[in-house]
């Protein structure tokens, strides 16, 4: 298939490409500007036609980003197969939206993640004594399974050993065969899945859903493109933090389960004697920043954590004894916790487990857990991108209190991943 060149209503500055076999060489000519060609396919919701503009909400992330970064680029359509290929030969630039996988690593570098897809078994919501009905389809059972042709997930089914997936050009041709019967069980993005079941006005109730996984998705930019605009990538990764425009809801069972396995655990942490009594001793050691000394440390502490450096008070902070005590309690965890901090009643960082993006708490949402009338609360934010631990995290946030006085102390925030802890395994 030909690839179609669409030039995006946002690019900082626009390139004539006239003809398809342009692309190719235009990805490599404009080496003073950086202007490059993204090879993507169709995805609704997040990718999109519309009047003949590629839209949806990872295309407005790129348009932010490149805005920022003032680079013009072009996106052309054409199968994943395709796109990956032109990638590998050096005849695009770029490639969005693609998991993260060893074999695109070896010709192409990702940046940070731009989504965070839920992946779902879906199957016909129909009664049965077959236990099959009720489970996960495994490889070599003789289920059903299908998934778009080309896909993320058609490429991590063959991965895990499912050798026989029924392939299907489109999302809208993949939920109409699962109503039909036609195919037992669909592995499919839950976002896609829902706009699709919708746009075929096919009601919910006539399928069954079972969480898989979570899946980052990124761009992966060619090596040669790399190498030709070596701080690229780091630019990009630097200014997404300002184009990610929404987190991804926690869905009321995502929340149980956080709420009755993780939060019991980060509760008896954060009341345990040795944990308070690292918090009394730098309590002691701490000294509270005025409001102007404290805004000067928090930009100063921002600035560097973006370059992934640490301040002088963030680097102090780090050799404290809470912190190597948080550091201790985060490896018993295991990759299920992406880091832990304790912030005091002022909202300044008194111990952390790893850099934070900041030091000043006191305005973000888990500094309500410092009010004392929150005592019996614990704060569990939606799922978002942290930069900064490279991981999708849900935070959990609740207060240290002082066991004589039952006064709050500060608080503790447990940025838990969401892609280790949520798993169905976990």
């Amino acid at each position: 298939m030909t690839a179609i060149l669409l030039l995006t209503a946002s690019m900082a500055k626009a390139h004539d490409l006239a003809s398809p076999q342009a692309e190719a060489g235009q990805a490599n000519l404009d080496e003073q500007d950086g202007f490059l060609i993204l090879q993507t396919n169709l995805h609704p919701p997040y990718q999109e036609l519309q009047n003949g503009i590629l839209s949806g909400y990872s295309v407005s992330i790129l348009n932010c980003v490149f805005d920022r970064l003032d680079i013009g680029y072009g996106l052309a359509i054409a199968p994943r197969q395709r796109n990956r290929e032109m990638v590998r030969t050096g005849k695009a630039d770029g490639f969005f939206l693609a998991r993260i996988s060893d074999a695109m690593d070896e010709y192409a570098v990702a940046s940070n993640p731009l989504a965070l897809e839920k992946w779902v078994w879906v199957s016909p919501a129909i009664k049965s004594d077959d236990p099959r009905v009720s489970r996960r389809p495994k490889p070599g059972d003789f289920s059903t399974v299908g998934a778009i042709l080309g896909s993320n997930e058609a490429e991590w089914l063959l991965e895990q050993g499912y050798t026989d997936v029924m392939r299907v050009p489109s999302i809208a041709s993949l939920v109409g065969q699962v109503a039909a019967g036609r195919v037992e069980y669909a592995l499919v993005d839950k976002h896609s899945f829902e706009f699709a079941r919708k746009e075929l006005q096919l009601t919910a109730d006539k399928f069954r859903m079972q969480f898989e996984r979570y899946v980052p998705l990124v761009v992966y930019f060619s090596k040669h493109y790399v190498a030709t605009f070596p701080r690229l990538l780091d630019d990009l990764n630097a200014v997404l933090e300002f184009c990610e425009t929404r987190p991804m809801h926690l869905e009321a069972w995502e929340r149980e389960a956080i709420q009755n396995v993780q939060l019991p655990g980060i509760r008896q942490f954060a009341s345990s004697p040795e944990l308070l009594g690292h918090v009394f001793n730098q309590l002691d050691e701490t000294e509270v920043q005025g409001s102007d000394q404290k805004r000067l440390t928090d930009q100063e502490w921002i600035t560097l954590a973006r370059e992934g450096a640490a301040s002088a008070i963030a680097t102090e902070i780090l050799g404290n004894d809470l912190s190597k005590y948080l550091r201790t309690f985060q490896a018993s965890i295991g990759e299920q916790v992406a880091e832990a901090f304790v912030f005091d009643t002022h909202g300044q960082i008194m111990g952390m487990s790893r850099l934070t993006s900041d030091f000043d708490q006191s305005d973000e949402a888990q500094f309500q857990m410092i009010d004392s009338l929150n005592r019996e609360k614990a704060l569990i934010t939606d799922i978002w991108y942290d930069a900064s631990t490279r991981a999708f995290l849900s935070q959990i946030t609740v207060p240290i209190i002082d066991p004589d006085s039952g006064q709050t102390l500060a608080a503790l925030t447990v940025g838990l991943n969401v892609s280790a802890a949520l798993r169905p395994e976990s």
